[in-house]
């Protein structure tokens, strides 16, 4: 059975919502709730590199349209000025005239079929990688988004752990007036203190640097304050075996397309090149309007004013100096590099595939163990908890208990971080990050 990658969105659901709350200064000021995915859709649409991307392919295509016109109706005309005395001399090869009218139509070139065929894959290639640009611009903004979403749970935890630390510092230095405790357990209480307030000092600034990042990806200005969503990702790719999802990707990847129109394009240089040494030709006719100021009823036995031809032309190369054979060769050269580059991503999409699997095996089990540890500090908690009422143990260890609780929980969002960003990157691989805008 045949899947495919297309058809599977990220299962992240979309909300926006505006609100307005008050502002410190008294005002008013805007709150957006955005998801993940509507912040990559904003994204896409200013983003510098995707607008370049953008503009490239559009080239591209206009590139396709010239070198068509290669085997369409060629017609031109044009006039001259010039003094002429004695025979009729040629200009530019023909009669002087007061006008001309030329046109020309390739019936049969080589040369011009397979130039035509490789501007169209590169065309291809242009785009493909227009949609690699939008697939690394994708992935950038769900980890900017995802840095955002934890610091801000950080600074949460972080902000209720302080004030539990606080409250303990003031009840150590009570107990320490009333003798009740020795002065070490105050000097940990207060360094528990100033490490929470590091970790919330951290985790702001990471936070402050997330959101401007964000900003500047989503053009949201400072003005509207950005509500985020968890961001949950999930794909039946990521259930798939590597050897499954490597032949999958292989028929849908950006870059394993756009080295395979390159190779494509440069085959059709190399039979273009190879066309300069075919016949060609070309219907073609000629109109010109004579006058007698050039003196033609002086040496010709009949003047006529209106004058046409229309043939067929034939050009047979026969030796131009080896000149085609070296450019053949050097084709050949530049198709035989981008075989060997396109071997080298099937490898590397390979290995890359083989790599974030394994990497999302690994912190999906990590994830599952920071949990479980979680789980056991709350219960230590608990069990601290009951000792603590019963006399068996005192504040100091119900508060130890507490901050290995803490650590576990932060354990947890980086755990959970680790995991999001290995799906990000065995969905970067596999080039269907973008398939969620679908």
């Amino acid at each position: 059975m045949k899947l495919s990658l297309r058809p599977y969105a990220l299962m992240i659901s979309i909300s926006l919502v505006v609100a307005v709350v008050p502002s410190v200064s008294g005002g008013q000021s805007t709150s957006r709730s955005m998801t993940v995915q509507e912040a990559i859709r904003i994204a896409m649409t200013r983003a510098p590199e995707v607008l370049i991307a953008e503009t490239q392919a559009a080239r591209a295509k206009e590139a396709v349209r010239e070198t068509r016109s290669l085997n369409r109706p060629q017609v031109f005309t044009g006039t001259g000025l010039a003094y002429n005395n004695g025979y009729p001399l040629s200009m530019e090869g023909a009669a002087p005239s007061i006008f001309q009218l030329g046109a020309s139509q390739a019936i049969f070139s080589k040369r011009n079929s397979n130039l035509i065929n490789e501007a169209e894959e590169a065309g291809k290639a242009s785009r493909l990688g227009a949609e690699t640009v939008r697939n690394e611009l994708a992935s950038r903004t769900a980890l900017v988004y995802y840095e955002l979403f934890k610091s801000r749970k950080i600074i949460d935890i972080a902000s209720e752990r302080l004030q539990a630390a606080e409250q303990q510092q003031s009840l150590t230095e009570t107990l320490l007036e009333g003798g009740r405790v020795l002065p070490v357990e105050v000097t940990k209480a207060r360094t528990a203190v100033s490490s929470t307030r590091q970790q919330l000092l951290i985790a702001k600034e990471q936070a402050m640097l997330a959101e401007s990042e964000l900003r500047a990806l989503t053009g949201i200005p400072d003005s509207v304050s950005i509500e985020t969503i968890e961001p949950r990702i999930e794909s039946p790719i990521f259930e798939l075996g590597s050897d499954a999802l490597y032949r999958q990707v292989l028929e849908s990847s950006p870059e394993v397309l756009q080295a395979e129109a390159t190779l494509r394009a440069k085959q059709y240089h190399v039979e273009a090149e190879k066309g300069e040494a075919h016949p060609r030709a070309e219907i073609i006719g000629q109109y010109a309007l004579f006058s007698k100021a050039n003196n033609y009823d002086d040496f010709f036995n009949r003047f006529t004013r209106n004058n046409f031809i229309i043939g067929l032309s034939l050009q047979v190369p026969i030796f131009n100096g080896f000149r085609t054979n070296a450019r053949v060769a050097q084709s050949r050269q530049e198709a035989s590099e981008a075989s060997h580059n396109l071997e080298r991503i099937k490898a590397n999409l390979k290995l890359r595939i083989e790599r974030g699997s394994s990497a999302l095996r690994i912190a999906r089990g990590a994830a599952e163990l920071a949990h479980s540890d979680a789980e056991a500090a709350r219960e230590m908690v608990k069990v601290s908890t009951t000792l603590l009422e019963s006399g068996r143990i005192g504040p100091g260890d119900l508060e130890e208990a507490r901050g290995q609780l803490h650590q576990k929980e932060l354990a947890i969002l980086d755990a959970e971080q680790l995991l999001y960003q290995r799906k990000l990157e065995l969905l970067n691989a596999t080039g269907s990050i973008t398939s969620l805008l679908d």
